[in-house]
């Protein structure tokens, strides 16, 4: 591990965001921390605060106004600019060399299909792009054993090329510290104590997150649920309070009484121990990669159908509002190694100079 000085990190979007794009974000930070050299290959580049020091960011301007036709040149020219001699961690479904580690959180395929989309114009180049990573590939890091199934199976894939690594989070920002401020946070968002708070993370795609299924349940309800949405899109519902796109989400998970998933596609989904972290439950659907390794009094999973979730909340809504309901020992539902350090250790165990 200690022979690597630099690394080649590519990725399409350096900013603020939740999922792949903080977990990015972390990365960078981790590796710079470490004294790693980076040169960070990207097509948008908005860093929080202050870059870190020893990091290079190439920044390949989009060219046309579709987006999509944007991603598919840059994955394309994007290895044109790595840095000879350093280990390629290839994170966007580049081609046009070897890749030394490439980190997958989902594959195209599998996400087509469970939107049940057969691949169009775009959707065929994405999966030629993302086959030729994986075959370029000397190591695969899938961040769920689903998604390393899907893989092996649709990309035919060696399994032994294969590991699967869940992601980490950060402990020094999720965590039971505001615990104490729950009721005031509560406050701040303008929810009545007695009503009962899901947070639902709906990122930029609400429906693929399962708002319209979250809302089919929630109108069978008899108690006072309120859905706090987290999300650039607004969920139209008479339950929903929608608080665009936030940045405070450690705030956020502990002043809600459970976080709320109907995904029909997450190959991992992050805000399971995120907010687990932070002392409050999931309400997950069995779609989601994180229910393989959350388990009771953190994570409760139901069946991606809508009466399956009105059930749940029905058993539950009587007790979320007991300080029982939260969670005392996050660490006791949380069933991988989820320090970043432990995270980066392994992905530097991978790594070889070329």
């Amino acid at each position: 591990m200690s022979a690597v000085s630099g690394l080649n990190l590519v990725f399409h979007s350096i900013r603020q965001g939740g999922g792949m794009e903080r977990h990015v974000r972390d990365l960078i930070t981790g590796f710079a921390e470490r004294g790693i050299a980076l040169r960070v290959i990207t097509c948008k580049l908005d860093w929080p605060g202050v870059q870190p020091e020893k990091v290079d960011f190439v920044v390949l301007r989009d060219w046309t106004p579709l987006q999509r036709l944007n991603n598919l040149w840059f994955e394309h020219r994007a290895y044109r600019y790595i840095r000879p001699g350093w280990p390629v961690l290839a994170i966007s479904r580049i081609t046009g060399g070897p890749v030394d580690l490439a980190i997958s959180g989902g594959t195209h395929i599998a996400h087509l299909a469970k939107m049940g989309k057969q691949p169009g114009f775009f959707g065929r180049r994405v999966i030629a792009n993302e086959s030729a990573l994986y075959r370029n590939s000397r190591v695969i890091i899938a961040h769920s054993r689903s998604v390393r199934d899907e893989i092996v199976r649709d990309y035919r894939i060696a399994p032994e090329k294969v590991s699967v690594l869940y992601p980490p989070i950060d402990s020094c920002l999720f965590n039971k510290r505001l615990e104490s401020s729950r009721r005031e946070i509560r406050q701040s968002l303008g929810v009545r104590d007695e009503q009962i708070v899901l947070l639902f993370p709906a990122g930029n795609n609400r429906e693929l997150k399962g708002a319209r299924l979250i809302m089919e349940a929630l109108d069978q309800q008899s108690a006072p649920f309120v859905l706090v949405v987290a999300g650039r899109e607004v969920v139209q519902h008479p339950r929903a309070l929608n608080l665009g796109f936030r940045e405070d989400m450690p705030a956020l998970y502990t002043a809600a009484d459970a976080t709320i998933l109907a995904s029909k596609y997450e190959a991992f989904g992050l805000v399971g121990p995120e907010s687990i972290a932070c002392g409050t439950p999931v309400l997950f659907a069995d779609t989601i990669g994180a229910t393989e390794v959350l388990s009771e009094p953190g994570c409760y999973t139901f069946p991606r159908k809508a009466a399956a979730l009105a059930g749940l909340l029905q058993r539950l809504g009587p007790v979320m509002h007991s300080p029982h309901f939260r969670v005392a020992q996050p660490e006791a539902c949380i069933h991988y190694p989820w320090s970043l350090d432990r995270y980066l250790d392994a992905l530097l165990a991978c790594t070889t100079v070329s």
